[in-house]
Order: C-alpha cells, then structure tokens, then sequence
C-alpha cells in the first residue's frame, strides 16, 4: 500500500511583503489503487460562506415539482410488469419510478421523500436506508429483467444545485447497464489487478493501512469502515466500506443502515463547515470482478464566491485531475469527534 505524495514549491515576489521572495506550496497525491492525480493546494485564504437556500426554495414551490405527493401518482412515469407489477417501487417514503430522461440503458430516480426540501441538519438515517434499498430493488429487478444490460449498476445524489441537483426535491438517480462508468470500472480493473498480484482484497488493506497510520481513518459505524480519501476527487472526499459486500444483492438492512449513519455524520459535518452541497455515489460491481469491495464515497460541493462561481474547473473537465483546497488530514481530524 503506496502513498505517494509529491511537494512542489512555487516562488514568486510578493506585492504585499514589498515583492520579496515567497514560496509557496502544492501537493501531488497518487490514489493508491488507480494512480489517478489528486491536486491539493492552498487557495488563498478560502472562506466558505453560508448560502441560505430558502429563497431558491420558496421560489421552487412556486413552480411544478413532479415529485410531490399531490402530484406524483399523476404525473411520474410507471415501470413495465416485469420490473414492478405496481408501477413503481415503494420502501417507506421512498419511491421509485422510471427516468423520464435516462442517460443508461436503465435509469431509474428515487424520490427520497414527500418533503419538497430537506435541508442538510434534516436529512436522516431512515430516509437514507429507505431510498439506498428503494434503489437496490430497482436494480436487482432490472438484472433478472436484463441480465446482461443491467450487469452494472450505481447509485448516486445530487443534492442541491451546487452537485448538480435539478429539481430541489430530494432524489437519487440510479442507474444500470452492460459496462460500469468510466471511473466505476477504473475501480473494478484495479480492484481485481491487486487481488490477482498480492492474494487480497485492496480495500481490506486499505483500512488496516488507515488504521494503522491513522492521519485519515475516522471511525466506524457499525460494519461500515470511514476514510477521510488519500487523494481525494474534490473537496471533503470520504469514504465508506463494508467488507464483504460486492453485488446489488449483498446488502442487507442493517448494512445499508450502517452506511446511512455513517453518511449522516459526514453531512453534518458539511453543513457545520459551510458545504451545502453534495455528490454521492455507492458503487457496486458484478459478482466476477474478484477482490472489488463495494464503497459509497461522498464529496462536498460549493460555490467559491457568494451566489457566483463553481467549484469545478478546467482540471477536473478537461483534464481529469480532482483537486481540493482542504487538506484530507484536516477532514478527518474534524470528523473523529463525530463517529
């Protein structure tokens, strides 16, 4: 298990010392597993403001949300037989329901509640647990419909519109096919090349490593394994294991509430630290891709300056190189308290 970081200092005259000499410096960081470059560089001095959603919102209520429940029966599309006799899947408040605009072969949203908005101190553990299975199901009932065009499949949040959220009403979109997205098979690839060299599983070393050099493990809940990401995709990259777990049908229950708790943790700390945005994902491979782990990774999203500006630019688009302006040390560090 490799951690390789690489320091650069940059040297410039600085107008605000009288342009004397001053150094400056960056990290390059390898993911352990995918050798993908993660960035980390000091961002001048970077102040997260506090955005207050509730005009968005109340605007939002304002126009048609086909998510809500005086609505929704209508409105929203239905699943053919052989993937829900019913029309659509139903865990709690959890619902699933086709996607009107799929960019997979399957595509399926799940609407998380019958609230239009929840903001981040609201969101909870059963909701989570609900929805994650809500999307489970359509995915183990899209496989035996289509066993070789659902062989991969994920989960994945957007919240708000900072992640890319189109509808303020809390979703998933989940998704299936023949072949996993880019970086989910980048992953199983690598995954399955360390097994096949060391005779064990990565991502079980990849917690005893954290454990044991403990700058970024942050704790458990449950069975699920937290890690503040080595190199990290954007900022405030954590990470979530179950061992053992690999395909849609080895979650159980109590899995998924473990992850939820877990989750619940990072997204408080989030809305404490001014991120009030989010992108999720839990990824999951096919039986055959020996030594893959199934994982859900969460990244913080925000806008640099108030109601302007992203947060993602031409090094994660054209370039494909993540970066972040918040140490991964320093995110687990604040989580510890909290698991």
């Amino acid at each position: 298990m490799k951690f390789i970081k690489t320091l650069n200092e940059s040297v410039f005259l600085d107008p605000q010392q009288n342009f004397a000499p001053k150094t400056v410096v960056s990290e390059i960081r390898r993911d352990p597993l995918t050798g993908q470059v993660s960035r980390v560089f000091p961002f001048r001095q970077l102040t997260l403001h506090r955005h207050d959603w509730t005009p968005f919102v109340e605007e939002s209520k304002q126009k048609f949300c086909p998510f809500c429940p005086d609505v929704m029966e209508k409105v929203t599309p239905k699943f053919p037989p052989e993937i829900s006799a019913e029309g659509r899947i139903k865990v709690g408040e959890a619902v699933a329901i086709p996607n009107l605009n799929p960019y997979e072969k399957h595509a399926a949203v799940v609407i998380m509640s019958v609230n239009h908005y929840i903001p981040m101190e609201e969101i909870d553990v059963g909701m989570m647990t609900d929805s994650f299975r809500a999307g489970l199901t359509y995915l183990q009932k899209t496989a035996a419909a289509d066993p070789e065009g659902a062989r991969y499949g994920s989960i994945n949040w957007n919240y708000m519109p900072y992640a890319g959220g189109s509808l303020i009403h809390p979703h998933l979109q989940v998704l299936a096919g023949a072949e996993p997205c880019t970086y989910d098979k980048k992953l199983i690839n690598a995954s399955t090349a360390y097994y096949q060299t060391h005779n064990r599983s990565y991502w079980m070393d990849l917690i005893e490593a954290e454990k044991n050099i403990g700058e970024r493990y942050i704790g458990q809940t449950g069975r699920a394994y937290w890690l503040s990401s080595f190199a990290p995709r954007h900022v405030g990259d954590v990470i979530g294991i179950i061992p053992g777990k690999q395909t849609i049908d080895d979650f159980t229950d109590e899995d998924l509430s473990d992850l939820a708790a877990g989750l619940k943790r990072v997204i408080d700390y989030y809305n404490r630290s001014n991120i009030v945005s989010f992108n999720a994902a839990l990824y999951l491979a096919d039986r055959k891709d020996t030594g893959f782990t199934a994982h859900v990774r969460i990244v913080g999203r925000f806008t640099i300056f108030p109601l302007v500006g992203s947060d993602i630019t031409h090094m994660q688009i054209m370039h494909d190189d993540p970066w972040t302006v918040i140490l991964p040390e320093t995110v687990a560090a604040e989580l510890k308290e909290h698991f």
